[in-house]
């Protein structure tokens, strides 16, 4: 009798996607533009924290995209004066939520022609080397054969599939801290509007694609009582990736903390420790049968 289990490696899953849908490995070059929105919405003292942190990094450059009432924070757009990071561009008016911030800063990058689009919400502080250790995330994906089409340094324990030896991969990116290869933006751009799923949707995707049963406290963050509840857009951004060959890399560890939630009380969970590193599948297997020859 065949062996009734089959046990697959989650890298040699995403290598096959990879080939599937034609992607390559691609290192981070010397030349690469490197943008970021930065959203914004009021939050005043939030918006400081953040803009700060970011500005203490070099080498990429700002979108500032402002939706707020508080009209302190769109003068402080204004009238922010760059140490390090190059600011380009503020707009201001930014209206319609979350999702149609995403849009427009992920639109706005992709016409300035940027190699790699982030996301940075005004709620995120960052730690001293993010940018490196980010960037860091595409190299050490490419080491290991994979394509990269998102990266963090907010890592998050309830979002790692893997921890891996410098970086975790992840089920989810989310849009608060999160850097997309130039290709992945303008799929996630394209196709933004289709992305909702489910929390149930979700745990089916990674069971069928990786034979992990996922185990998540993400459905608290949306008031998700049932597994056909939707969840928040972002969420959706991982799996779509991964179904089209790009893995979703994470920080180990976390370099970025939350401001204004506390990560216990909403999600259950921790920012991933240096402890982390190297520690395996994070999520019980699935029993894959295998037909009998």
């Amino acid at each position: 009798m065949a062996n009734p289990y089959e046990i697959r490696d989650p890298i040699d899953v995403i290598r096959e996607l990879q080939n599937r849908n034609h992607r390559v490995v691609r290192r981070p070059k010397p030349t690469d533009r490197i943008g970021f929105a930065f959203s914004s919405k009021d939050r005043y003292r939030s918006t400081l924290q953040t803009i700060r942190s970011l500005d203490a990094e070099h080498g990429f450059d700002i979108v500032w995209n402002d939706g707020s009432a508080d009209l302190r924070v769109p003068a402080l757009a204004r009238n922010w004066k760059s140490r390090n990071a190059t600011l380009v561009e503020v707009n201001t008016g930014v209206h319609g939520g979350p999702d149609s911030a995403i849009r427009f800063g992920l639109g706005r990058l992709l016409e300035l022609g940027y190699d790699y689009a982030g996301l940075i919400e005004n709620d995120v502080v960052l730690d001293a080397g993010w940018f490196g250790r980010l960037m860091g995330l595409f190299s050490r994906g490419a080491d290991e054969g994979l394509v990269c089409g998102a990266a963090s340094v907010r890592a998050y324990e309830s979002r790692v599939l893997e921890y891996r030896d410098q970086y975790s991969i992840d089920w989810a990116c989310g849009a608060g801290m999160v850097l997309f290869s130039r290709r992945a933006a303008e799929l996630i751009h394209e196709y933004h509007a289709k992305l909702g799923i489910s929390m149930g949707g979700i745990r089916d995707f990674y069971g069928d694609l990786f034979g992990l049963q996922l185990r998540t406290t993400e459905s608290a963050l949306n008031h998700s009582e049932t597994p056909s509840s939707p969840c928040a857009t972002d969420l959706g951004y991982s799996p779509f990736l991964y179904s089209l060959g790009f893995a979703t890399l994470g920080a180990i560890p976390s370099m970025a903390f939350d401001l204004e939630s506390n990560l216990r009380t909403l999600r259950h969970s921790s920012y991933v420790a240096p402890e982390r590193n190297n520690a395996g599948i994070a999520h019980p297997r699935l029993e894959r049968l295998v037909s009998a020859d």
